[in-house]
């Protein structure tokens, strides 16, 4: 008697890199794959004008149901499930530091460029845009075959953590929360995830936003600024011998000092998702908070110094001491920081986040040791500044081009 023949194929376990797009013109309920042309991008007549996210070191899928049993007392196990709802989502990894590309990592943000600058703001905004994201990933075997993700609908969740530091590049990770759109057909709402078994030939190509001189690693300086941006004028202006703040505009400001490892800037909004029971998944989004923050290790025990990492102490200094008393102060003063770090391929530009309005949340501890140096770790979190402009009123990242 012959067996049954297992079904061992090789050529079908998949390993590759993947591309990240969003998709102008999502494809059509009837046939919800995407047209790639013959270099395995989007087509750009049948899909628009698609964007690529950049360059990435991972890309991972999931979807995962909640299945609810149905149970009763005169039976010993479940006899039916149903399905409570369907959570699924893109995360990846993405290595290029540019606006365009946070802008849509954050998607609470407002982009905006000129002449020698982009810039992202963030703070204030409520509406979540939406759009169809693609991960195009060739086989291993034939690059002229791909494995196809596309969420029809989706939007950017996690916000963005850029690291600015000597030791590691400035990544980060991002994770596209899939909807559920009603107008397509039940069973095919939310994702599509598919292999193409026919060579990719023809078509119109869509341009790949592919550049390593936008991977960013090199140390930053942290900056208290007296004289923060002002509305109109929302970045912080820079000597562009020194990248660091001009005086004729921001008078006074202060450098932190020397740091131990990286200045890390956070912008995290919080999405609700809208549920509603005649759908498996979310079917709208909206903003419930942003938290955004400035941290590094710095390592100067200056008491200039600790007044800001503090934030409720009172600074004093005279002939032959300064000093930082505290207890007794019940409304801090807010105050602006800055973290300006130099560009790794262009060392004559920089890349700035700064903070309109923080104050310091994780107090102040170090330790006095033969053995270590008395370092110690500051956190700066954005407040509202309700007197800005709404999507710019906690802080901006921005960047000089040329």
């Amino acid at each position: 008697m012959a067996g049954t023949a297992k079904d061992i194929q090789p050529t079908k376990i998949h390993q590759g890199y993947s591309d990240l797009w969003v998709i102008a013109t999502p494809p059509v309920d009837a046939t919800p794959r995407l047209v790639l042309a013959s270099d395995g991008t989007p087509d750009s007549v049948t899909h628009g004008a698609c964007i690529h996210l950049g360059a990435t070191n991972d890309c991972r899928f999931s979807a995962k149901p909640t299945i609810h049993n149905l149970e009763l007392d005169q039976l010993d196990a479940p006899f039916d499930i149903y399905l409570g709802e369907l959570a699924a989502q893109l995360e990846a990894t993405f290595a290029q530091v540019e606006m365009t590309k946070l802008s849509r990592a954050l998607g609470v943000g407002a982009y905006g460029t000129g002449s020698g600058y982009k810039q992202v703001t963030f703070g204030g905004l409520v509406v979540v845009p939406t759009f169809c994201l693609a991960a195009i990933s060739p086989t291993k075997e034939n690059v002229l075959r791909h494995v196809v993700t596309v969420l029809f609908k989706t939007a950017a969740a996690g916000g963005f953590q850029v690291i600015f530091g000597r030791g590691v590049p400035s990544l980060y990770k991002c994770n596209f929360i899939a909807l559920a759109d009603l107008d397509r057909t039940a069973g095919k709402q939310m994702f599509n995830v598919y292999r193409t078994l026919i060579d990719c030939a023809g078509g119109s190509p869509s341009a790949k936003s592919f550049s390593l001189t936008e991977t960013q690693q090199g140390p930053g300086d942290l900056w208290v600024l007296p004289d923060p941006p002002s509305n109109s004028e929302v970045r912080v202006t820079l000597d562009t011998a020194t990248l660091t703040p001009d005086p004729s505009v921001h008078a006074g400001s202060i450098h932190l000092g020397a740091t131990v490892g990286p200045i890390t800037l956070t912008v995290k909004p919080t999405i609700s998702l809208g549920k509603i029971d005649q759908a498996d998944g979310p079917v709208y989004v909206y903003v419930e908070k942003i938290e955004a923050s400035l941290e590094t290790e710095l390592s100067q025990l200056g008491v200039d110094k600790l007044q800001y990492a503090l934030g409720v102490g009172a600074y004093d200094s005279a002939a032959g001491f300064e000093q930082l008393t505290g207890g007794g102060v019940d409304q801090p003063v807010p105050f602006c920081v800055a973290g300006i770090a130099k560009k790794r391929s262009i060392s004559t530009k920089a890349i700035i986040g700064c903070l309109y309005r923080v104050m310091p949340t994780d107090g102040v501890e170090f330790t006095l040791s033969r053995k270590s140096p008395a370092t110690y770790k500051v956190k700066f979190t954005a407040l509202s500044d309700a007197t800005r402009t709404a999507g710019q009123q906690m802080g901006v990242i921005h960047e000089m081009i040329a």
